[in-house]
């Protein structure tokens, strides 16, 4: 099987809350990129970078069989972060942004899964439109509407918008946290948020709510309590999350298995305690937390 990714590749510089500073390639291509390849499955990156983007980092895709085509390569910049790690959460520094993408690069591709997840505004509401409409009747969509959120200040900070007009209809599942939930629905929050979302015709709604994750799919609500790890660097752990439940699911047809393959790569990343992407574990770290929650799932039938 073979999943695009939509986004960004960043640089990322890493403040840890130890106080480190670590210097990561990152954004979706490289953690729902590398967590896919955990899978199985092949990977097609729709992104753009600079000339500036150091050779190690393409090494470091090529190892894990992900490859940079040229057409990806533009005249500008590689999009960069400077991350303030705290805990739970990040405060976030945009010092440079390449080019948008554009639906001509989305045109043609063959993929049974997209992953769509802006970091930073280069990824137009119509290059979205573009990808529900000319996906093969298989296609499974994910969106992580994370950048459609982010705003930037005239010093570089990123700071979120309160509300968010966006068209979901055609989307498979969604992934999103209190703050992207609230602007989605007009300010409501837990199962009456999600419910909200589910009616734009979303199959399956992901919700992260501090360390718990919960899925409505029909009318079942499950949760999952990621219990409280000592980390230094949570940067990329939702990308984990989508890219792990978008391919147990299309793998499994199961979306019990599919969320507890999710939450136990989030829980798995957390615990080894790197930085960046050296936090993505392997499958069998997924497969054996996985496994655990399985086991220690909650559920509810919602009237």
């Amino acid at each position: 099987m073979r999943i695009a990714i939509a986004s960004h590749i960043v640089l990322d510089k890493i403040k840890s809350t130890d106080g480190t500073i670590t210097e990561s390639i990152g954004g979706p291509p490289c953690y729902c990129g590398i967590t896919s390849r955990r899978f199985g499955f092949d990977v097609s990156l729709v992104t753009k970078v600079g000339n500036d983007l150091p050779k190690k980092f393409y090494n470091m895709l090529q190892n894990n069989k992900i490859i940079l085509s040229d057409r990806v390569v533009v005249d500008a910049p590689t999009t960069k972060f400077q991350i303030i790690s705290q805990g739970d959460s990040r405060q976030l520094y945009l010092s440079d942004k390449c080019k948008p993408l554009t639906v001509k690069d989305i045109q043609d591709m063959k993929v049974d899964c997209w992953l769509v997840s802006p970091v930073i505004d280069e990824l137009p509401q119509d290059v979205l439109a573009a990808i529900k409409q000319n996906r093969d009747k298989k296609n499974f969509v994910m969106l992580d509407p994370q950048g459609y959120l982010r705003l930037v200040d005239y010093k570089g900070y990123v700071t979120l918008k309160d509300k968010l007009e966006l068209d979901l209809s055609g989307t498979d599942a969604i992934k999103v946290d209190s703050q992207e939930m609230a602007a989605l629905t007009g300010g409501l929050l837990g199962v009456s948020g999600m419910r909200t979302l589910q009616s734009h015709g979303i199959e399956f709604v992901i919700y992260t709510e501090h360390r718990i994750v919960h899925l409505l799919h029909k009318k079942m609500h499950y949760w999952l309590s990621v219990n409280d790890i000592d980390t230094v660097d949570s940067t990329g752990v939702g990308d984990i999350l989508c890219a792990s439940f978008s391919c147990a699911y299309l793998k499994e047809k199961d979306p019990i298995w599919a969320i507890c393959f999710g939450a136990g790569a989030v829980k798995a990343a957390l615990e080894t305690r790197e930085v960046g992407v050296a936090k993505i574990p392997s499958m069998t770290k997924i497969e054996q937390t996985a496994s655990y929650f399985y086991n220690a799932i909650g559920f509810q039938r919602l009237s």
